[in-house]
């Protein structure tokens, strides 16, 4: 009885330690907008927050806290701010506070977890837009303005010392091109070469890989129509990329169809996939949703393998994965327990136990408990 119990025990730890790393993304669903987290296989989807157009999650270093934007006027569809909450969307608190009609928007942490990068809006005379880059100490609440330019998706890199953004309509020029600059906002440059008048290009959504070595962006193509009396944007395909710093080239993620229109894409796999929010359109035909049924998709850098995460009508967008080596379990007192550490022991041993649970069960006359492995 306690060779049959001890095999029990040992069985429900090797099949039951299957967690896995998080993903956190925005949805709507049953048509409220929340912010969501599920296991990064696509699995136990749970809602975290719904309250006021929640979106534009993205997790803390430490995997313990989540900044996002909401509104603070349900009337007003630019009162956006910035906000923390716990992992498990308890602990909801407002970082940033609207002054002369603020709209505070895209946060992302600093490496070490103590500051937050993000856009700000200042409407003047509801007429004039002053657009400008900030960052917050999260431990005194200073805000500081490190540079007065309209930029999208700022993103610290792992090192600290750099911040890449995809401006808002590139200064004056077509397109949209990324740019990098220092952490404390000075020497902005063009990261790729310029952009060309035709077709209108658009570089968005860049994320540094783990190592720092590489960012990940979307490229997308579209010509300009005046159809019926309104102008029209007519996609001609969407790319994706992965920027070697090092070598200054750029290289495409083949595997990933030109239909498939982007909002939000991530690392994920400690950089050997990408995690992304598309959807298809047909090219060469006018947008018509604004906001179609995006959903998660995973492509897997080496192979090329793609596949559907989530499948939900109301769309899923803009993930932000985290490492499962992050979320690990450590019992006051002793040493830190990463699962991510964990899972990688688990093939080995589990083969190992096969064999020895096959032969407890025969022993026991549980011949049918070989039908698990």
């Amino acid at each position: 009885m306690r060779l049959f119990l001890a095999g029990f025990c040992l069985m429900f730890l090797f099949f039951s330690t299957g967690v896995s790393a998080k993903i956190v993304f925005s949805s709507i669903r049953d048509g409220v907008r929340g912010i969501y987290v599920m296991e990064d296989d696509g699995s136990n989807v749970e809602l975290l927050t719904d309250t006021l157009n929640p979106s534009y999650p993205r997790w803390s270093p430490d995997g313990k806290q989540i900044a996002f934007q909401r509104q603070v006027n349900p009337r007003d569809a630019l009162s956006y701010h910035i906000f923390l909450m716990n992992a498990d969307g308890t602990n909801i608190r407002q970082l940033t506070v609207p002054q002369d009609a603020d709209w505070d928007i895209q946060a992302s942490f600093s490496p070490d977890g103590t500051s937050i990068v993000f856009c700000r809006y200042e409407r003047i005379d509801n007429q004039n837009q002053k657009l400008s880059i900030r960052v917050m100490d999260l431990a005194s609440g200073v805000i500081e303005q490190i540079a007065e330019l309209g930029v999208s998706f700022p993103a610290w890199s792992p090192d600290g010392k750099k911040i890449v953004f995809s401006p808002a309509a590139t200064f004056g020029k077509t397109g949209s091109n990324l740019w990098m600059m220092d952490a404390d906002g000075h020497k902005p440059h063009e990261l790729l070469p310029p952009l060309p008048k035709e077709p209108l290009i658009e570089r968005s959504y860049p994320r540094w890989s783990p190592n720092g070595k590489q960012i990940l962006y979307e490229q997308s193509e579209t010509t300009f129509e005046v159809i019926d009396g309104v102008g029209r944007l007519i996609p001609q395909g969407y790319k994706y990329f992965i920027y070697d710093i090092s070598r200054g080239t750029s290289r495409r993620l083949a595997f990933i169809p030109k239909n498939y229109r982007c909002a939000g894409l991530d690392w994920m796999d400690n950089g050997e996939s990408v995690v992304l929010s598309t959807y298809q359109v047909k090219l060469k035909e006018p947008l018509k949703e604004r906001w179609p049924a995006y959903n998660l998709y995973k492509y897997h850098i080496g192979t090329g393998k793609f596949i559907r995460l989530t499948e939900h009508p109301g769309g899923d967008y803009f993930p932000d994965w985290i490492n499962d080596k992050v979320l690990s379990v450590s019992p006051e007192g002793k040493q830190p327990t990463h699962w991510g550490q964990l899972k990688l022991l688990l093939p080995a041993y589990r083969n190992a136990f096969k064999a020895v649970w096959r032969s407890v069960s025969v022993l026991l006359w549980i011949p049918a408990i070989n039908t698990l492995f």
